[in-house]
């Protein structure tokens, strides 16, 4: 679906398709902010497949994930003193909604004040509205 939105200039559609993509990565987790995360980490993956033009995983985010679990990777990279290259790819691709500090301020509850304003700060300092936990429903 993709390669056909792709010929067909149709940006929703690969948009959509992506989405959807992405999505069957963590289908089977309980934990909103779990899916959500694996949702994110199959638009990175997706991204670095499209730069390298071959399939190419994570390996290094899936090692901190298995080291640090989700919340402890996904404050990590808030609190880091420079974005990482995944946050970078995303934004330049238009998926600022798939990167790591918009999850992790759609499920605020779950992390630090100080992780939750690191990442406020690094989407606007990109130029992207940070969602406000009151208008991003958890699992959306």
């Amino acid at each position: 679906m993709m390669e056909d939105a792709r010929r067909r200039c149709r940006d929703d559609l690969w948009r959509e398709a992506l989405r959807k993509l992405c999505a069957l990565d963590g289908i089977d987790l309980a934990d909103p902010l779990h899916r959500s995360f694996y949702e994110t980490l199959g638009a990175y993956e997706q991204a670095l497949t499209e730069k390298n033009g071959r399939t190419t995983r994570a390996s290094r985010t899936r090692q901190k994930i298995r080291n640090k679990g989700i919340v402890g990777c996904l404050a990590d990279w808030a609190l880091a003193p420079a974005p990482t290259e995944g946050f970078g790819m995303l934004i330049r691709t238009g998926r600022a909604e798939l990167t790591g500090e918009y999850l992790l301020l759609r499920y605020p509850d779950r992390f630090s004040d100080k992780a939750v304003a690191a990442a406020r700060g690094r989407l606007e300092r990109a130029g992207i509205n940070a969602p406000s936990p009151a208008t991003v429903r958890p699992g959306v």
